[in-house]
């Protein structure tokens, strides 16, 4: 993501929020109305004119900074393109920091038109939910649409998407005939959902991120063992040499699946960290605390009784006796060497379960903790 997302410059905390929809559907108009101020030029089908997502300059709601991001007109003959840069967008936010992650995502619809295209449905909006992103609906030029093509637009988000938030905004100062000047309707509710919802944002984001995350670190624990394994090995097997190569496999397992417990558990804690302080920064009555993890409490990833099974000792006599039992042990080796490979295949699998089940289990202790929270906005 773009420009500083980290912070205000004053030390307030922001929270990213994320502008999308096709083109001429009035983003630019709504987001001079988030700011209360004309920050860009809008018009009729007025495209974002470059590629790609553009920050703006943070706002305060409350005790809330906002800073939004705005995207390009979606185009029906663009669409993948369009897809591919959100994703990619989306995507980087995933291993970044809590303060760079998407807080909020808006989708725009013309409250005028009653309907979605269905490539917006297929290619953008149900991808988007289907990956575990919240998306909030704003029906734009809400105040000039009337309320049949208000409800008609309604009906027909909901019955693609039961259950997502809908907002109507009209985005336009307008004078009317008899003089009075019509403010631009809707800001109020949307910037207060930004508020009341950012900490259920956050903790979703947090789950879902951090159950790809385990996921990575294991299949890395994984690799990186199993390689350091082949290499102890080579062509002749050294397993043969039994205590040592034994031992060798126990510490390799262990090392690499502990190392990678301690970066997973580290990363997740440090990201509850930061979304309390977030959430303390909104939420006056907010007290947070994180779940500690203790990775010594982790049991031995390497089963000594299942890596010594893989040995025998008749293995150490074929190399004293040299000679012909040297080839005999050259040519089982060829063979057993996959054998042993297989067995630490093994190994590592049951340690890929141990890892994950924990980092399940404690994700699980998050999301009760999270369910027994109340505060207020």
């Amino acid at each position: 993501m773009g420009g500083d997302a980290s912070g205000s410059g004053n030390g307030e905390e922001i929270t990213n929020v994320l502008l999308l929809g096709k083109t001429g559907v009035g983003k630019s108009a709504l987001l001079n109305c988030l700011f209360g101020d004309s920050v860009v030029k809008s018009g009729s089908g007025a495209p974002v004119t470059t590629k790609g997502i553009h920050p703006q300059r943070p706002f305060k709601y409350g005790r809330m900074m906002i800073r939004i991001y705005d995207s390009w007109g979606l185009e029906p003959g663009d669409s993948d393109t369009w897809k591919s840069i959100i994703d990619r967008e989306i995507g980087k936010t995933r291993t970044a920091s809590v303060e760079e992650w998407f807080h909020t995502i808006i989708y725009c619809v013309d409250a005028q038109k009653s309907r979605l295209d269905d490539f917006e449905i297929k290619k953008i909006i149900r991808p988007l939910l289907n990956e575990g992103n919240q998306i909030v609906f704003v029906l734009t030029k809400a105040d000039i649409a009337g309320e049949r093509k208000l409800k008609a637009v309604r009906e027909v988000i909901t019955k693609e998407f039961p259950g997502v938030m809908i907002f109507p905004v009209g985005s336009v100062e307008a004078r009317l005939r008899n003089g009075t000047v019509k403010k631009p309707e809707g800001r109020e509710p949307l910037l207060r959902y930004f508020a009341v919802n950012l900490r259920r944002n956050l903790m979703n984001q947090f789950l879902r991120n951090s159950g790809d995350l385990a996921e990575k670190f294991v299949s890395s624990a994984h690799l990186r063992a199993l390689e350091t394994v082949k290499k102890e090995l080579g062509l002749l097997g050294t397993a043969s040499y039994r205590d040592r190569f034994r031992k060798f496999l126990e510490d390799a397992i262990s090392r690499e699946y502990q190392e990678a417990s301690r970066a997973l558990f580290g990363k997740m804690t440090l990201d509850l960290q930061k979304i309390n302080r977030i959430s303390s920064s909104v939420f006056e009555n907010f007290r947070g605390e994180v779940i500690s993890f203790d990775d010594a409490k982790l049991p031995a990833l390497a089963d000594a009784n299942r890596v010594a099974g893989m040995f025998r000792s008749r293995d150490l006599l074929f190399l004293l006796l040299g000679g012909p039992g040297m080839l005999v042990l050259f040519i089982r080796n060829l063979f057993r060497t996959r054998h042993y490979l297989q067995e630490a295949e093994k190994l590592l699998g049951e340690a890929d379960k141990r890892l994950l089940g924990e980092s399940r289990r404690f994700l699980e202790a998050v999301r009760e903790q999270e369910k027994s929270r109340s505060w207020d906005g």
